[in-house]
């Protein structure tokens, strides 16, 4: 059975540069959702994750909402947050009902995470709420957001979540939503110069003990570790497939491929399987993992040219030419002719 997720509004105290939720409207304000609501997602499953937002910055609200959600039955309630409010009421938080935390980390140092969620500190708060969370005995699982800035350092990340005592660890492919999408060329790396980096970061987790899995990308692209990716349906419903997908063995399963990304590359790296791979949803603490929200819709004009198109129309392509200004009333130069033009290049040292 599938967790439910519910958003108690859109404020945020982060300013993430991949976000998929927030543009340049006015955000939601946090409030506490209605049982009606609660009782009809409680329906199809026994647990769920709160988010935002960022739910810690109304700790009424959150408390109120986790209260409400253990009245109506659900056994297993979460909270998905950047930690910004969490170390001061994580005990009050358990106490009320909620069992796990979903925090957002985007590198292994305070450098990488304040640059991605445009906070400074940021680093720091996030991992006084681990602490506070494990200490009231709150299960942690942490997702870092695949960009073209954190994907090198990934490697760095599952030793310092094995050490503070994080359960769990997801690699995400961003959606080109909100500002990621008005930021594309800036957020969103190239799958196949990307995601070797994230298998081989999955690969340490597996050697120090850590379960880490992926979300998002495309299973052609994962060899053999497609076994290590997780589903979110409302999120790889938003996405697409390309042409080349015709005839994959693993396309029922597969979470496709962001369409402003096709229109950006023409999913050139995108190749059909041969074999349906199995995932690891059916591992308990995957059900941990939940996507970002509800997403924005997609803009117009957020879709780029394709990059094989630009390369295309480039000026000049291939064996260089002269350009259209260089006089043509004269014979062009030989190298020979360097001697007559540039006499010191061949005088020999002893002839100084």
């Amino acid at each position: 059975m599938r967790r439910a997720t519910l958003s108690l509004g859109s404020t945020c105290s982060n300013a993430c540069i991949f976000c998929g939720l927030r543009d340049d409207a006015p955000r939601a304000e946090l409030a506490v959702p209605s049982l009606d609501r609660l009782r009809a997602l409680r329906e199809a499953s026994s647990a769920i994750t709160l988010g935002g937002g960022e739910p810690t910055l109304a700790p009424d609200v959150l408390e109120a909402a986790v209260r409400a959600a253990r009245d109506v039955g659900f056994t297993a309630i979460g909270v998905q947050t950047n930690g910004h409010g969490l170390a001061a009421i994580a005990g009050s938080l358990a106490s009320a009902g909620l069992t796990d935390v979903h925090v957002s980390l985007h590198g292994a140092d305070a450098r990488v995470h304040d640059y991605h969620t445009g906070r400074e500190g940021s680093f720091d708060v996030l991992w006084n709420a681990v602490a506070a969370a494990r200490a009231a005995g709150l299960r942690v699982v942490a997702t870092t957001v695949l960009t073209r800035s954190d994907f090198r350092v990934l490697s760095e990340i599952p030793m310092l979540l094995q050490a503070r005592g994080v359960e769990a660890w997801q690699v995400a492919v961003p959606l080109a939503r909100g500002v990621a999408s008005e930021h594309f060329d800036r957020v969103y790396p190239r799958l196949a110069l990307a995601l070797p980096f994230a298998l081989h970061a999955l690969e340490i987790a597996r050697r120090v003990g850590l379960r880490a899995y992926v979300s998002g990308a495309p299973l052609c692209l994962l060899g053999p570790l497609a076994s290590r990716s997780i589903a979110h349906p409302e999120r790889d419903g938003a996405r697409t497939f390309h042409a080349r997908c015709d005839g994959c063995a693993a396309r029922e399963v597969c979470p496709g491929i962001d369409p402003i990304y096709l229109a950006r590359f023409d999913g050139d790296e995108l190749r059909a399987r041969e074999d349906r791979p199995s995932g690891a949803d059916h591992e308990p603490v995957a059900s941990l993992f939940v996507g970002a929200g509800e997403l924005l819709p997609i803009r117009a004009r957020s879709v780029h040219e394709p990059v094989q198109t630009a390369r295309k129309a480039l000026p000049m392509y291939g064996r260089a030419r002269r350009g259209v200004n260089e006089a043509a009333t004269r014979s062009a130069k030989s190298g020979e002719a360097l001697r007559e033009i540039l006499p010191a290049l061949f005088e020999r040292e002893e002839d100084g």
